[in-house]
Parts: structure tokens; C-alpha cells; sequence
């Protein structure tokens, strides 16, 4: 069960929005906010073209490795988000940010694009187009002040797709009992998104598949990404020892499984997603192109 973040939809409008950009830039000084005029550096794309792509000497579908790493970029975005934005809290509560009772209350996440883990809260105005008394945090070390400037435009963007995924989710997902977080990121090269990430509606429990992903089409409207609503399933989780996630994706597994599968291994725990194409195991070592701690391991299933 993952932890329950501050933005948990059960069908009340959410009071803290967590944002998480991979712009290379963010900034705050003393709760001042500079704004850049242009988006830092956004994550690469990556190309995949399965049609002329043979099949890999490993024995997995043409595009699986390609197409696994977006998935996984994603998870990885949404995990740390998942991680910081209780951390967040507790740091507002504290008075990291200033007296709490009159602190920001939105919630600010994201790594930097070589690997800086950010936090930070501001306000925003009810056209979601204007943010203020941004204020950020590393949150390695000693919590130290991050200064760098950010694009607030890009940011209160991603606010703006959040509060319009759970507007139009919130609904139908209350009737089910489906709570879950609508997590903003930055998907394949740079562009933003946002998933609707389901969470278990019980304890010691969690849920395979379910996810939705959105983004903003060019006449403003939401735009579907991914729709595995009707995959959702809750399954009981042991205290301890392994876990092995069955993905009901036919050959790379959906973003919420990768998404429970990196939050468990970063506690400790062995952690293996199957598909019907391969199982996939996540294992200590760097991966040289995020700076992750933990690799991923693909093995060919047999017909």
C-alpha cells in the first residue's frame, strides 16, 4: 500500500495540488519567485518504431526495451512524487515554509534533469494561471534553499491538467470507490502530463492496473494519453518478502504496476512485474541515464 499523499481524491476537491516538472529549473529566494521566460531543459524523447524494429536477440517483442523505459520514466516521476508530497507536509507543518497556518498550501515536486530531488510549496490564483510565494527546498541534506529560477508559467500549467483530470474523474471513481492521486509530470520529451494513479481503498492492500493518463491538446482540452480504467484490481500485500506484480498489460506493464513495483523495491523489497512478453525484475545498480539506484532486469517468457 502506498502512503496516502496530500492530494487523495474520494470525491472532495482537492486543498493541495503537487506539481512535479523535469524542467532543469526551479526557483525560490526568501519566498520570492524569478520567473524564467523560457522552460529549462526537458527530458529527451524517446523514438520508438516497432514496425521496423525487429525483435530483440533476447527474445522480446520488438520496441519492449524502448517502450518499457517511457513507462518507467513516468513511474519514476510519479513515485518521487508519491515520496515527497507527504514530506512536504510535514516540512510546511514544521514552519519550513513559514508559519504554517499561513503557509502555502499548494505542493511542489519534482528531481531536477541531473538528478536533484525539489520540494517546495506555493499559492496559485483561481484561474490557475498566476503562482506565487513559491519556496523550495533540496531535499538532500540539510534541506538547503533552492534558488535557481523556474518557469511558473510551465507550472502553473501543470496545476491547471491536475485540477481538470480530477474534475472529470472525481465523479465516476467516487461511485466506484477508486480513490486515487492526479500526479503532473513531464512525459517523453518534456511535454506535460498528468496520471490518475489509483490507490488502494484499504489497508495492507494494493491495486495492479487502473491507471489514466491525460494531457492538453492544442485547442486546450484534455487529451487521452491511456485509458486502463476498467483493469483496476485490489490485491492483498504481504508485510514482508517478495512481491511479484501480474500486469494485465499484454507486454509492457501499465505505469501504475511500475509505479508500485519502484515504490516497494526503494523499501527494500525484491520486486517482480510479469507480463505475458517477459518478467521484469528490479535490481540494485546505476542507471547511468537518471541516476537510479535501481536497474531493470527483462527476461523473455517462453511461448
Amino acid at each position: 500500500m502506498l502512503p496516502s499523499p496530500c492530494v487523495l481524491h474520494t470525491g472532495r476537491a482537492p486543498r493541495v495540488v503537487g506539481v512535479l516538472l523535469l524542467a532543469a529549473t526551479i526557483g525560490c529566494a526568501g519566498g520570492t519567485t524569478r520567473t524564467a521566460t523560457t522552460a529549462g531543459p526537458q527530458t529527451p524523447p524517446i523514438v520508438v518504431d516497432t514496425e521496423h524494429t525487429p525483435p530483440a536477440a533476447s527474445g522480446l517483442p520488438a520496441g519492449f526495451e524502448a517502450r518499457f523505459r517511457i513507462a518507467d520514466q513516468r513511474a519514476r516521476a510519479i513515485t518521487y512524487w508519491l515520496q515527497c508530497v507527504p514530506t512536504v507536509a510535514r516540512l510546511r507543518a514544521g514552519g519550513t515554509f513559514g508559519p504554517a497556518v499561513s503557509a502555502p498550501r499548494a505542493i511542489y515536486c519534482e528531481r531536477t534533469i541531473d538528478g536533484v530531488p525539489l520540494a517546495g510549496v506555493f499559492d496559485i490564483d483561481s484561474s490557475y494561471r498566476t503562482v506565487g510565494r513559491l519556496q523550495v527546498v533540496r531535499l538532500d541534506g540539510t534541506r538547503p534553499r533552492y534558488t535557481e529560477p523556474l518557469d511558473t508559467a510551465r507550472l502553473a500549467a501543470g496545476a491547471s491538467l491536475a485540477r481538470d483530470v480530477t474534475r472529470a474523474l472525481t465523479p465516476v471513481w467516487s461511485r466506484r470507490n477508486r480513490p486515487f492521486s492526479a500526479v503532473p509530470i513531464a512525459g517523453n520529451g518534456g511535454a506535460l502530463e498528468v496520471w490518475a494513479v489509483p490507490r488502494a481503498n484499504k489497508a495492507r492492500s494494493y491495486v495492479t492496473g487502473g491507471d489514466v493518463g491525460y494531457t492538453r491538446s492544442a485547442e486546450g482540452a484534455l487529451a487521452l494519453l491511456e485509458d486502463r480504467s476498467t483493469t483496476w484490481v485490489q490485491l492483498n500485500l504481504a508485510p514482508d518478502g517478495p512481491l511479484t506484480i501480474y500486469s494485465s498489460v499484454r507486454d509492457v506493464p501499465a505505469v501504475a504496476d511500475l509505479v508500485t513495483a519502484r515504490y516497494h523495491a526503494e523499501l527494500g523489497r525484491a520486486v517482480t512485474v510479469h507480463t505475458p512478453a517477459a518478467v521484469s525484475t528490479l535490481e540494485a545498480g546505476l542507471d547511468p541515464a537518471t541516476g537510479s539506484r535501481l536497474v531493470w532486469k527483462h527476461t523473455a517468457r517462453t511461448p
